[in-house]
């Protein structure tokens, strides 16, 4: 199944876009019209996050969807279900976005397989220490044939991500900023910078996240990145304008700029 992510990077879109849904909210049934949407309007790969009580790495839009999908009852076996029943419809690889909670509380090997069983091509546990991911995690789901998605930030140091780089498959997710996850009005420089550090580093794919929210975003940052992940924007708009408002908004990050225009996000 890492071999789908690769696939997915070879020849989806350029940037390819990487989505982002909560599973359970509103319920798990429109959780999934919502990832089958996205992917029907351009998604190249689809976040499912098992909804979690603390979602530290994520903003306030996200972290209410998180405990809206849990007071509805949503648990990881409900998550898994829902991607095994996805797979049969989406060809775009789904991961498998959590908190490290949940996956050593059930005991990271059956994580992992429950990962592997369901078709998840990843798992990303933007939690997981360091030190851990370039351990036994990463082996662990690699002997099931899923990548564990390193999760790197700018303020790290270079021998801690050359430890975490060296046991990473898939791709590299690296966040624009450090704290949470959120819509914002305009990229980080920091962020930018931190990007063409990794480009030296590795030859793995690159996605940047954390407070991409406009199509100019996108564009500026498809130079620089292998993809793009857009979470908070689109729980937003499916919550303010329905479906079509997700899908108008993928098509036109994949349209790109008009000609004439400069298709910059801008830095902060």
């Amino acid at each position: 199944m890492t071999d789908d992510i690769a696939r997915a990077f070879l020849h989806g879109s350029k940037p390819l876009l990487v989505t982002h849904v909560v599973a359970g909210y509103p319920d798990l049934d429109r959780s999934r019209k919502t990832v089958e949407t996205m992917a029907a309007a351009g998604a190249g790969m689809i976040e499912v996050q098992i909804p979690f009580s603390d979602p530290i790495a994520d903003g306030p839009v996200i972290t209410a969807a998180n405990r809206a999908a849990l007071a509805g009852g949503t648990k990881p076996a409900d998550v898994f279900r829902m991607i095994r029943r996805l797979k049969k419809c989406v060809s775009a690889p789904l991961l498998v976005m959590t908190y490290a909670n949940i996956p050593y509380r059930m005991g990271l090997e059956r994580f992992a397989a429950a990962c592997a069983e369901s078709g998840a091509a990843g798992a990303i546990i933007p939690d997981l220490p360091v030190d851990e991911f370039a351990g036994n995690p990463a082996r662990v789901f690699h002997r099931r044939g899923t990548a564990l998605i390193p999760v790197l930030s700018p303020g790290m140091s270079k021998l801690r991500i050359r430890r975490v780089l060296d046991s990473a498959a898939g791709f590299v997710y690296v966040t624009l900023r450090t704290g949470t996850t959120g819509a914002r009005s305009r990229l980080a420089a920091p962020g930018l910078s931190f990007i063409d550090r990794l480009r030296r580093e590795t030859a793995l794919p690159l996605a940047a996240g954390f407070g991409i929210s406009e199509p100019a975003h996108v564009w500026a940052l498809g130079g620089k990145v292998d993809a793009v992940v857009i979470g908070s924007r689109l729980i937003r708009l499916r919550d303010e304008s329905g479906l079509k408002a997700v899908a108008d908004f993928l098509r036109d990050c994949r349209r790109g700029p008009k000609p004439g225009a400069s298709g910059r996000g801008g830095a902060s």
